[in-house]
C-alpha cells in the first residue's frame, strides 16, 4: 500500500518573512519523514497547482484543465474557444489592485446569474457568450483563439492585478474589455445591493486556462485521489471533490491526497492560521502515517510540496537510516 500527499503553499510566500514565519515550527514526524526519505526535485515548476501536476502524473499527454471541468459543469454546451472566466474582487490597497476570490467572496446563484445575463447582453454584437455554471464558476465562449497566455486563478489570487493581465499581441485589446467587463459589473444592481449591505462586490473576472473544447474529447483519468479543487475532481470524473478527515479514513490501497490546507492563508497572508495548519497537518497526518510506516502497514509514502518544487519517498528501510538526520522542508 502505497499513500501520496500533496502539499501546497508549503512555501511562505512573503520571501522577506520566510524566516520568521518557519522559526520555531516544531515537527517531529514531518522531520523524520523528510530527513529519512529519498529525494527528489518535483517534476513540475514550483507555480504548479495539485491539479497541474496530477493532470501530468495520470495522463500520457496532460489534458486542458479547462476542458475537462467545463465538460463536467455544462455538459451540452457548445464546441468552440472556451476560457474559464471567474468572478472576483479587486481590493485597492494602496498602488495596487489585488486579487480576491473563493472563500473570502461569496457568491450565490441568483447573482452569478443576474451578472452574467448582463454581460450576455453587453457583448452580444461580439459574439461573446457568459456561462455561470456555478456561483464561482464561469466560462467564456469566444468566437474566436485570441493568442494570448493566461495566469491561472489559483497563481493569481492575492496578488497584483498588473502581474496577471493577459499577455500576446492583443493584450491591450484585451484590457479594454477587462476594463468593459468591470464597468458592467460596476454599475450592476448586485453590486449595489452588496455595497450597501457592506459585502466586497464581484467587480471584475479573471480570465484563464483558453481551450479550442470538443465535447467529450478526453476521458477522465482513473485513480483514487482525495481532496483537492474542482479541477482535481475533474481530473479523476468525480462529481464533487472526495475527501478524507484523517488517515483512518483512507482506503486499503494506493491513494493520493491533495492537502490544501495551507493555500488560504498562504495566499491571503493569514500568518498565525498558517502556522496553525502546520501543527493540524502533523497531528493528523504525518504522525500516523509515520506509525503505520514503523509498523509496516504502509509500503511507502510520498510528500510531494510543490511550491517547494521539491518531493521525498520514504519506505520503512529508510527510517532506519540512522545517518540521514531529521529535518523540515524550509
Amino acid at each position: 500500500m502505497n499513500y501520496e500527499l500533496i502539499i501546497p503553499d508549503s512555501v511562505w510566500r512573503d520571501e522577506d518573512l520566510r524566516p520568521l514565519m518557519n522559526r520555531d515550527l516544531t515537527l517531529p514526524a514531518l522531520a523524520i519523514l523528510y530527513g529519512k526519505g529519498q529525494h527528489q526535485r518535483s517534476p513540475m515548476g514550483p507555480c504548479a497547482t495539485a491539479a497541474d501536476y496530477l493532470a501530468h502524473q495520470l495522463y500520457d499527454t496532460p489534458p486542458s484543465l479547462t476542458a475537462l471541468t467545463l465538460a463536467q459543469d455544462c455538459p451540452d454546451v457548445q464546441s468552440g474557444y472556451w476560457l474559464c472566466c471567474d468572478p472576483i474582487h479587486l481590493r485597492i490597497d494602496r498602488d495596487r489592485l489585488t486579487i480576491l476570490g473563493v472563500p473570502l467572496l461569496q457568491i450565490s446563484q441568483a447573482e452569478a446569474d443576474a451578472l452574467v445575463a448582463a454581460l450576455n447582453q453587453q457583448f452580444a454584437e461580439d459574439g461573446f457568450f457568459f456561462v455561470a455554471a456555478t456561483p464561482s464558476r464561469w466560462y467564456l465562449r469566444l468566437p474566436a483563439d485570441p493568442q494570448l497566455q493566461f495566469t491561472s486563478l489559483a497563481q493569481a489570487l492575492g496578488g497584483n492585478l498588473q502581474d496577471y493581465l493577459p499577455q500576446g499581441e492583443q493584450a491591450l485589446q484585451w484590457n479594454a474589455v477587462l476594463n468593459e467587463i468591470q464597468m458592467v459589473m460596476y454599475g450592476h444592481r448586485v453590486n449595489d445591493e452588496r455595497d450597501a449591505a457592506g459585502i466586497a462586490m464581484i467587480n471584475s473576472v479573471h480570465l484563464s486556462g483558453g481551450v479550442d473544447y470538443r465535447a467529450g474529447a478526453i476521458a477522465p483519468a482513473k485513480a483514487a485521489v482525495f481532496g483537492g479543487d474542482h479541477q482535481v475532481a475533474a481530473l479523476v470524473g468525480q462529481r464533487g471533490v472526495a475527501s478524507v478527515a484523517t488517515v483512518a479514513d483512507l482506503p486499503e490501497h494506493d491513494s493520493i491526497v491533495v492537502l490544501d490546507q495551507l493555500s488560504v492563508d498562504a495566499i491571503y497572508g493569514h500568518a498565525y492560521e498558517w502556522r496553525s495548519q502546520w501543527s493540524w497537518l502533523e497531528t493528523v497526518w504525518f504522525a500516523p502515517l509515520l506509525a503505520q510506516l514503523q509498523c509496516g502497514q504502509l509500503q511507502s509514502l510520498t510528500l510531494t510540496f510543490l511550491s517547494a518544487g521539491t518531493q521525498v519517498r520514504i519506505t520503512r528501510l529508510d527510517l532506519y537510516r540512522f545517518w540521514r538526520r531529521p529535518r523540515l522542508p524550509f
